[in-house]
């Protein structure tokens, strides 16, 4: 009896010192769980939550990327004394590769791509970088300190971008100066992290040369520019200095330096243009370089000495060179010239105007007179030589002429001179004239057989004699149309 009462009362002891146990250890037991799990928690990324209730673990948050949700439950899987954990992480995608885009064009910046964390993301932010997408997968903690770094070296550009691709960081961009060049490399260097990788391309608007430009013409493309142009010269300063309304520019103008003006020798082009097939001027502190080209039938030797002297009135640091120009197409082929705008048909070598009205005798009169009356053809004195600039004016008499006969008509070419001079020597200098004018047209495709020359000396006059100006109107060359 006695012994089942001492049994029944040390059951009864042992059962109250389990309560007891249970009542006092358990919330020790939870302490220390919730402890070690908030120490999981903590070496997150993003700082997730790890609560304890009982010895039930339940972590919730941001996780970075699938690898840190596993490592997480894992680690919280194997400590001590837990029951149950309960997952409600949101998994952060992976973004592979991992990059971020910025530019910046007219002070405005665009951007794409990922960041890290809400820190990184507001960090950047503060900045002007904006509409990110939060994502796992950067290389390393010190990502955040190269995009820094790449918008440094961005902000001391005129304009750019930079790539910011897992360890590597690529600047590109636009420059005004040496120095600020210097300066966005300076702006990366200070701040970009050990273990990434750096490269730049960086155009720079005026390196601190002297200004050098060049300017560039043909008949078919008209004018442009290259180089860089002085200090306060624009563009639309050398067009308007060719009688231009604008040109195809792709020069740079100087920052630097004292302010300059268009060469005196692109002014002094102005009235070759339409003379040239192509031209290109080379502009420099050494001096200035002209190389023109010039269609068939050009007389050079003229040419040189005329174009040369205007030039030379322009500069004294000249060099010109000049050059006949072939065409490369065949023979019928048509353009458009850039500088008047007009079709033209290439027609024994040379290119014609295109006639724009049906041949008869009225409107070929009318034609040949305007044509003349804007085109003088002009001589060397005291000869039949063609001038330097009578190829143009040929041209484009030929380029009416050419329709007119071809179509049947029949045209006299009159050479008239004004009365300086014994009466005979001008009647036998329009005849040597009018012929000049007749080989030149037959050269450019008018039919030989629908002209004849005449020479009139100073038969016919049109203007007094007694003045330069009317001296000057009676040296002419003349069509007639014959019935």
């Amino acid at each position: 009896m006695r012994l089942a009462t001492g049994l029944a009362i040390l059951a009864t002891g042992v059962v109250a010192l389990g309560w007891w146990a249970r009542a006092e250890y358990a919330p020790f037991l939870q302490e220390r769980l919730a402890l070690s799990a908030q120490t999981v928690a903590a070496a997150s990324v993003h700082g997730v939550q790890a609560t304890v209730s009982g010895r039930d673990i339940t972590v919730s948050g941001l996780a970075d990327g699938p690898g840190e949700q596993v490592a997480l439950i894992a680690a919280l899987d194997g400590l001590r004394g837990r029951r149950v954990v309960v997952d409600r992480l949101e998994v952060l995608p992976v973004a592979d590769p991992y990059v971020l885009h910025v530019a910046r064009r007219g002070g405005v910046l665009t951007t794409r791509g990922s960041v890290p964390s809400d820190a990184a993301q507001a960090m950047l932010q503060g900045e002007g970088v904006d509409g990110l997408t939060l994502a796992a997968g950067a290389p390393d903690a010190h990502w955040p300190e190269a995009a820094m770094a790449g918008l440094g070296g961005l902000n001391a550009l005129e304009e750019g971008h930079f790539d910011l691709t897992g360890r590597s960081l690529s600047l590109l961009g636009l420059a005004r100066t040496s120095a600020e060049e210097q300066a966005a490399h300076a702006a990366v260097a200070d701040i970009l992290p050990e273990g990434y990788d750096f490269i730049a391309a960086i155009d720079v608007l005026d390196d601190g040369t002297p200004p050098a430009y060049q300017l560039h013409y043909t008949a078919e493309a008209g004018p442009w520019l290259q180089g860089k142009l002085p200090l306060g010269v624009s563009a639309g300063d050398v067009a308007a200095a060719l009688g231009l309304e604008d040109i195809d520019d792709g020069a740079r103008v100087a920052l630097l330096g004292e302010p300059g003006q268009v060469s005196p020798v692109v002014s002094a082009l102005a009235s070759w243009l339409g003379e040239v097939e192509t031209l290109d001027v080379a502009v420099s502190p050494g001096g200035t370089v002209v190389d023109a080209g010039f269609g068939a039938g050009a007389d050079l030797d003229l040419l040189g000495a005329a174009l040369g002297a205007d030039l030379a009135r322009a500069s004294n640091g000249l060099t010109l060179h000049l050059n006949q120009v072939v065409p490369e197409v065949a023979e019928g082929s048509e353009r458009v010239h850039a500088l008047s705008g007009r079709a033209e048909v290439l027609s024994g070598g040379y290119w014609l105007p295109v006639a724009g009205f049906a041949p008869t005798m009225q409107s070929c009169a009318e034609n040949t007179d305007a044509t003349l009356a804007a085109n003088h053809i002009g001589f060397v004195t005291g000869s039949a030589r063609l001038d330097a600039r009578a190829r143009s004016a040929v041209n484009a008499v030929a380029g009416v002429m050419r329709a007119c006969v071809t179509a049947g008509l029949r045209a006299e070419i009159g050479g008239h001179t004004d009365a300086t001079g014994a009466t005979a020597a001008n009647l036998t200098l329009s005849q040597s004239r009018a012929e000049a004018v007749r080989t030149a047209l037959v050269a450019r495709g008018v039919p030989a057989d629908g002209m004849t020359a005449q020479g009139y000396g100073a038969a016919q006059p049109v203007g007094e004699n007694d003045t330069e100006t009317g001296r000057a109107a009676n040296r002419r060359t003349a069509v007639r149309w014959i019935e």
